[in-house]
């Protein structure tokens, strides 16, 4: 049994029920998101926005992630949160057989910060390159495979010596 400790604010680390009350306390959050028509998806305290046009109007989403991103950053200041740069990743998906009418956007501005777009990114332990392969998963699906493989096969080997 834990010792009992005063806690002015916030959840302990590592409880059931912090998940579950920062969701709660992030609703508002989704709203915002939502008044840009921004799509968006959360995981635990991960947030991913989702804008989806034709490649000519790509300067167009962009400018209005920027916004939108502003705004977050404004809430989650109001709300002693921290939307932190360092973890933030920007991938510009494409169709492999599309390209830019217009030259392709090399950054996307977060809060003062400039962003470069990505060529691949890691949602949820699946790997997705901006032209929407999978190759990538692929190669990283069979090396993990490979590895733990490696790692059965020695550690059988050394129980029958």
């Amino acid at each position: 049994m834990s010792q009992v400790s005063s806690l002015s604010y916030g959840v302990p680390q590592g409880s059931v029920l912090g998940p579950i009350l920062f969701i709660l306390y992030t609703k508002p959050l989704s709203d915002l998101i939502q008044c840009h028509s921004i799509e968006s998806q959360s995981f635990a305290d991960d947030t991913q926005l989702q804008v989806s046009v034709p490649p000519s109007n790509i300067q167009s989403a962009i400018s209005s992630l920027e916004t939108c991103l502003s705004d977050i950053q404004t809430w989650m200041l109001e709300n002693k949160l921290k939307l932190n740069n360092d973890k933030t990743e920007a991938l510009l998906l494409r169709s492999s057989s599309k390209s830019f009418s217009v030259g392709k956007p090399t950054t996307i501005s977060v809060c003062g910060c400039e962003i470069s777009f990505s060529s691949s990114a890691r949602n949820l332990g699946f790997y997705i390159r901006d032209d929407m392969s999978v190759e990538l998963h692929i190669k990283n699906v069979c090396r993990s495979a490979y590895s733990e493989l490696r790692r059965v096969s020695t550690n059988s080997a050394s129980s029958f010596s």
